[in-house]
């Protein structure tokens, strides 16, 4: 036995150090040894294109840590897009991509047509295939009558509106004719007042220009029907844009459901096989 600051260190407790980190090492040589074999796996599966093992070793069993350095300049996100991608258009080859909006999200369209524009959306990182809900919202009010009744709603306003402003110019031109008969009788009565009548003509005069005001102010009612100062009162502009704009999203529905119509039979059945075009990519290239 030895003697270390005036206590006694037997052969056992000298050994037991060593002992500690023999098994430190033990352990972290089974970490970094699953470690390397999962990313040797995840390098196999990529290879292979095994795209279901891919996403379950990469997002399940890799430590978050090593999914973002593994991934720091987009490689497993360019992988797996381009995958998809490839897959996508080989299996609907009617469908466009439009645009590349992330590194893992991609924008879809169905075949080309006017005013074409994007109906899907591939998220390759879950994957995920969704019919954006907007759209698919216009194919309902489509299916509906929506479109059909609104349009019809504002086209009444609108023939509703130029009914009052045809109205408008008929009662301002008779409100307008009243001023003038209202001003002879003021300059008739100007013209007739002496000393003796004054009073009377005076107290006639304020009768007349309060009949004056009151017709002014009729006028400026309806003047607003003529105007496109009031937009509550005058919608024109606004009521032409909003048909033109139903108008032209209703078109575009209709070309889309044609078109799904042609490839897919319906909104349904096209949901249906988007899915099971999800699941089957999850299948490529496993066992």
């Amino acid at each position: 036995m030895k003697k270390l600051g005036g206590s006694t260190l037997t052969q056992n407790d000298n050994l037991q150090p060593d002992s500690s980190f023999d098994t430190v090492k033990e352990s972290a040589s089974d970490v970094l040894g699953g470690l390397m074999s999962k990313i040797q796996r995840l390098e196999k599966a990529m290879d292979e294109e095994d795209m279901g093992a891919v996403y379950q070793i990469y997002w399940q069993e890799l430590p978050v840590s090593i999914q973002q350095s593994s991934n720091a300049n987009h490689e497993i996100d360019n992988f797996l897009t381009s995958k998809i991608d490839r897959e996508f258009i080989k299996t609907f080859p009617f469908m466009i991509l439009r645009k590349k909006v992330s590194p893992v999200l991609m924008d879809y369209q169905i075949s080309s047509y006017y005013h074409d524009r994007t109906v899907i959306e591939i998220d390759a990182t879950q994957p995920e295939i969704t019919v954006l809900p907007e759209i698919k919202q216009q194919w309902e009010q489509v299916e509906t009558g929506f479109y059909e009744n609104e349009i019809k709603r504002l086209q009444n306003k609108e023939d509703d509106f130029e009914a009052k402003k045809i109205l408008a110019t008929t009662e301002i031109k008779k409100l307008e004719n009243l001023i003038d008969q209202i001003n002879d009788e003021k300059e008739e009565l100007e013209a007739s007042k002496t000393f003796r009548n004054r009073k009377k003509i005076e107290e006639d005069l304020l009768d007349l220009d309060d009949k004056y005001d009151d017709l002014q102010a009729e006028i400026k009612k309806w003047q607003p029907y003529l105007t496109n100062e009031n937009h509550s009162v005058n919608p024109t502009n606004e009521l032409n844009q909003q048909i033109k704009a139903l108008m032209l999203e209703q078109a575009i529905a209709i070309k889309e459901l044609r078109l799904i119509k042609k490839y897919f039979n319906d909104v349904k059945n096209m949901e249906e096989q988007l899915q099971t075009f999800n699941q089957n990519f999850l299948k490529i290239g496993g066992e």
